[in-house]
């Protein structure tokens, strides 16, 4: 059965849908500006400028939503070979570490963009592409977008699994 695209879950999924276009226009203008220098010794000159864009955009929305799905790699002999009461402290520690070290991700790459666009006196000074002399931080604002994505599914797991461990002792045993 065929699922219903809603407004819904399209904005659930937008992290995916905007990676999944991005790097579909990179893959489709790199070969493009293959052909054409290759075969017609004409190259598309500002493709470079727009694939080293929309690849910004597909890594970093693409890293919060591989963080949402749990697809990132991890290493965790150490953990698994604890015993359970340790690798769930373990595994709460974690989650602070990595919600912290995404909030300061964001906040440093917040600062980038804005120096982006103001100079040092506070002035409004946008920077522009050499080429297509678009501004910068249409490339850099997506660095902080996807960390601060992940900072939110980061809060979201963590309530979540502090949710399930009190609902896993009220009923009587504490599950890992």
């Amino acid at each position: 059965m065929k699922k219903k695209i809603t407004l819904k879950s399209i904005l659930t999924n937008l992290d995916a849908i905007i990676t999944g276009t991005t790097l579909t226009i990179c893959v489709i203008l790199v070969n493009a500006n293959v052909i054409m220098r290759y075969f017609f010794n004409n190259p598309i000159h500002w493709s470079e400028e727009v694939v080293t864009s929309l690849f910004v955009w597909t890594v970093f929305i693409g890293s919060s939503y591989a963080y949402r799905k749990h697809s990132h790699l991890g290493v965790d002999i150490l953990v698994n070979l604890m015993p359970k009461k340790m690798k769930s402290v373990v595994k709460a520690v974690m989650s602070v570490v990595e919600f912290l070290v995404l909030v300061m991700l964001t906040v440093v790459s917040s600062q980038y963009v804005y120096h982006l666009i103001f100079s040092r006196s506070g002035k409004i000074k946008i920077m522009m592409t050499d080429l297509l002399r678009v501004p910068k931080w249409w490339t850099g604002i997506a660095v902080p977008i996807g960390f601060g994505l992940s900072a939110i599914y980061s809060v979201y797991f963590m309530v979540k699994a502090v949710r399930a461990y009190l609902r896993n002792k009220k009923e009587g045993g504490v599950k890992a």
